[in-house]
């Protein structure tokens, strides 16, 4: 009998075995499963949190696939969180930025060592070409008469002083030859009579030789051929053949064009650059990539209320012809000032009230400064404070840094990280304002 119970539960214990094998798999294959969900669950978060699709103006904006800014309609950029160069809780690194050889490439970033130069100050206004006024002159009727013929008939010819430009007919000139020769042949009168005709045939526009030749022939001409008292262009013809025309009708409109005159435009702030003398430059909208010469004759006494602009003339000489009046273009004064840092335009990032130049710390990395700027010249601006001679900045390739550091750190860079200071201004001689943080 005691065998007979061993035997059985030694039975008993393999069913109990082979029975709660079944149930051990299962519970591993269900705890094998949650774990894979788990792990499969942890790969998603970190393949999410790995790459993010951002816009380059709006960095606060995340999308977990391309697309385009919900703010500005800019089309995303991916951005990896591993590329970050800096970790963010490093506050020495807040203001920098880590540029890799290739990025650099592809922004087209490019250094340069400031440097002192030469500050030439210029002064850009907006100006046009007028006449010389008195290079311009009117040549009107003598005396009433009868135009038989014009040798000047087109306007835009050029005439010289003697040149013929009308024939006449006129019953003034007829007496007053008449006159002359009833003088010359009654020697008994008084050389004051003589000289009283032969005044009043010069005042009628006739020239020495045509007075000898009624000296000699003492004939009365019928119509008299009228020479030109001046040079110049012909500006406007205002008569035609057979016109009758009386004593002061204007007949032509003559302007000398070598010389021209140029009115510019300058801001009242801007006068304590301008000198009369000094030399001026010229672009005209007609002749692109052309500089003309000239220098200051005169600034003008009083100032338009309503533009807040004054008149400066300046003189320019017509080589070759091709300055005409009314002509539009700028005018550039320029007036020398010493020396002081330059730097590129596209060096400078004005984000609101605050100019930032990227500089050049280390091998590929870059630090904003907040600089003041002053004056413009040409293409560069003055750098008043924020940057020393010899250090090295990014000349092109800025904004895009400038980018960067706004996707490493959520803010623009137009406002410090920390919020202590706030901006200044300087007030710049050509009206612009300085900034500073």
């Amino acid at each position: 009998m005691k065998n007979i119970v061993r035997i059985n539960r030694g039975s008993k214990m393999k069913i109990i075995k082979y029975l709660m094998l079944p149930i051990i798999i299962l519970s591993l294959i269900v705890s094998g499963c949650s774990k894979s969900e788990e792990s499969g669950k942890g790969e998603h978060t970190l393949v999410k949190e790995k790459a993010y699709w951002t816009c380059t103006m709006h960095p606060q904006v995340h999308m977990d696939r391309p697309g385009v800014c919900p703010i500005c309609g800019m089309d995303l950029i991916k951005k990896v969180e591993d590329e970050k160069e800096a970790p963010a809780n490093d506050k020495d690194m807040a203001n920098m930025v880590t540029l890799s050889n290739k990025k650099q490439v592809l922004a087209n970033v490019s250094t340069i060592i400031v440097k002192k130069e030469n500050l030439q100050e210029q002064v850009t206004a907006y100006s046009y070409l007028d006449f010389v006024e008195n290079n311009r002159k009117t040549i009107s009727a003598r005396f009433n008469g009868r135009i038989e013929k014009l040798f000047v008939d087109k306007t835009g010819d050029y005439i010289k002083k003697g040149q013929p430009l009308f024939e006449i007919y006129s019953p003034d000139l007829v007496q007053a030859q008449n006159e002359y020769l009833i003088a010359l042949n009654n020697s008994s009168n008084s050389s004051s009579l003589l000289k009283a005709a032969k005044k009043k045939l010069e005042i009628f526009g006739l020239v020495p030789e045509q007075i000898q030749t009624l000296e000699r022939t003492r004939e009365i001409n019928i119509t008299l051929t009228y020479f030109s008292p001046v040079s110049g262009t012909v500006i406007e013809k205002k008569v035609q053949e057979g016109v009758y025309v009386n004593e002061g009708t204007a007949i032509y409109d003559v302007a000398e064009l070598s010389t021209l005159w140029n009115i510019a435009e300058v801001y009242e702030n801007n006068l304590s650059n301008i000198k009369i003398g000094s030399s001026v430059k010229l672009h005209l909208r007609a002749y692109p990539g052309e500089e003309f010469s000239g220098r200051v004759t005169f600034i003008y006494p009083v100032i338009n209320s309503q533009t807040r602009t004054v008149k400066v003339r300046n003189e320019f000489s017509n080589y070759g012809g091709k300055l005409k009046p009314q002509m539009y273009g700028e005018t550039v004064f320029s007036n020398a000032g010493g020396q002081g840092l330059l730097v590129p335009e596209d060096a400078v990032i004005i984000a609101g009230k605050r100019a930032v130049v990227w500089t050049k710390t280390g091998d590929g990395m870059f630090e904003a400064r907040s600089v003041l700027i002053g004056n413009r010249f040409g293409n560069k601006y003055q750098i008043v404070s924020g940057l020393n001679e010899g250090d090295e900045i990014a000349a092109t390739g800025g904004f895009l840094i400038d980018s960067e550091s706004q996707l490493k750190t959520g803010m623009p860079t137009g406002h410090q990280h920390d919020g202590t200071t706030q901006p200044q201004k300087k007030k710049s001689s050509d009206g612009m304002e300085g900034m500073k943080m």
